[in-house]
């Protein structure tokens, strides 16, 4: 597919002005370690600040790998990165759940943790699985709970969000004791490792010090800032991806100074804007699906592996809001031709999670996967022949072996839980957390 937000020309425009803000505004870190990193690869110091020239800038872009491989702990689910394939990708970091049996939204707890992680994994179209933020573990190991948890209980790529070098050792050695060799473990991965700076365009001490920890082992890292317009950002879309494709290149630049070759990924969350009204912090439509489409452009323009969070949405519940913001969120950015279609299973902004969304989500994605296969123009499928010879033989398309033939191949999208009987054979129209239940329950 080539389809683009904006043209190549005004690509090349926002390209430049994030180059514009690398160079004269740069980031700030309070690592020394990471400082140290950049300085002595040719970045300079500016106010306290660091800056990027424009030759470290070309040059790092240029090493980033192109399509590579990520390998779950089993071997039996590998991710195809630059490829534009879509992948499903679990929400990440929500401190809140709707119960499943009472409806009420209450406390993620570490059983949600796991519950969430099965569910996940059976799901076909769940292609990696992140944590919720259990609130009833020590939150000093947070995030080695989540891993260890993850790993147990599902056999497909992760992606965990470290938010300081502290835990990286523990959960580096529980990776190591899945993969069971250093080596095994930097081939397979078994999923990414991701660090969000924190905007406007500061890297801290814990972010910094996390992704060295992680490019030092040899495994794939990601960044994903979530700059909020209007607050933590400049107000227009532009602004935001700007601001925020600035914060993504200095993270990818630092990985390549520090190991040319890096496996790395950008995983925008751009478009989540402040409503002036309330103060809460939006991740809705169009502005999410906007933003990502641009970002993902962005990364696509450099060849580097993308995700953006795609299903999100400011309804409250798993309803018809949800469905529509969800969908609209995620085809967008999926079309620009995307790696990973993340946030599955969200409702409130991102706020809470909801098992009956990421039930419908999958759904989502086995669409959204379906859709980026795009179509194979061949003289087969035009089928001009077999039009031909149902009109001269005075027969039915139904009968005819072209017919039979695609339909195993595929060519119809299948529903997993969507509705297509009559509405005799419905007997009632049911509402989606009904339709959610019965899914959960087979």
């Amino acid at each position: 597919m080539n389809f683009e937000i904006i043209s190549e020309t005004d690509l090349m425009r926002v390209h430049e002005a994030t180059v514009d803000v690398l160079k004269n505004i740069g980031i700030s870190t309070t690592s020394d370690k990471f400082k140290s990193l950049l300085l002595d690869n040719g970045c300079k110091e500016k106010k306290g600040r660091i800056t990027f020239t424009q030759d470290v800038i070309d040059k790092a872009i240029k090493r980033v790998p192109g399509p590579w491989e990520i390998t779950s702990r089993t071997g039996e689910h590998v991710l195809e990165l630059g490829r534009n394939r879509a992948y499903g990708q679990v929400c990440i970091g929500l401190p809140s759940i709707i119960d499943l049996d009472t409806g009420e939204r209450r406390d993620a707890l570490l059983k949600d943790l796991a519950d969430f992680t099965r569910l996940a994994d059976a799901l076909e179209f769940m292609n990696v699985v992140s944590p919720l933020y259990p609130r009833d573990v020590p939150q000093k190991a947070i995030v080695t709970i989540e891993a260890v948890t993850l790993l147990r209980n599902t056999t497909k790529p992760i992606r965990l969000c470290l938010e300081s070098y502290d835990e990286w050792p523990y959960i580096y050695d529980a990776l190591l004791a899945v993969a069971g060799s250093e080596e095994a473990l930097r081939e397979k991965g078994l999923g990414y490792y991701e660090v969000s700076p924190m905007s406007p365009l500061d890297f801290g001490t814990g972010p910094a010090e996390a992704m060295m920890g992680v490019v030092e082992a040899g495994l794939p890292v990601g960044f994903d800032p979530a700059p909020i317009m209007g607050a933590t950002s400049p107000v227009t879309i532009l602004g935001n991806v700007v601001q925020h494709n600035a914060e993504l290149l200095a993270g990818v630049i630092s990985t390549q100074l520090m190991k040319p070759g890096c496996r790395v990924i950008m995983s925008p969350r751009s478009g989540g804007a402040m409503d002036m009204r309330s103060g809460v912090a939006l991740w809705a439509m169009p502005e999410m699906g906007i933003g990502g489409a641009l970002s993902i452009q962005l990364a696509k323009h450099y060849g580097i592996a993308r995700g953006a969070g795609c299903y999100t949405g400011a309804s409250k519940a798993p309803d018809a809001q949800s469905g529509f913001e969800h969908i609209y969120n995620a085809l967008l950015p999926a079309l620009i031709g995307i790696d990973f279609c993340g946030t599955a299973g969200i409702v409130d902004n991102a706020l809470v999670a909801s098992y009956e969304n990421l039930v419908i989500d999958n759904e989502l994605s086995s669409i959204i996967q379906h859709t980026v296969r795009g179509l194979d123009v061949d003289e087969d499928k035009m089928a001009v022949h077999v039009i031909e010879e149902v009109i001269e033989k005075e027969i039915n398309f139904l009968e005819h072996k072209h017919t039979r033939k695609h339909l195993r191949a595929g060519e119809l999208w299948k529903p997993i839980i969507s509705q297509r009987q009559t509405f005799e054979e419905v007997g009632k129209q049911r509402d989606c957390q009904e339709d959610s239940k019965v899914a959960l329950s087979q």
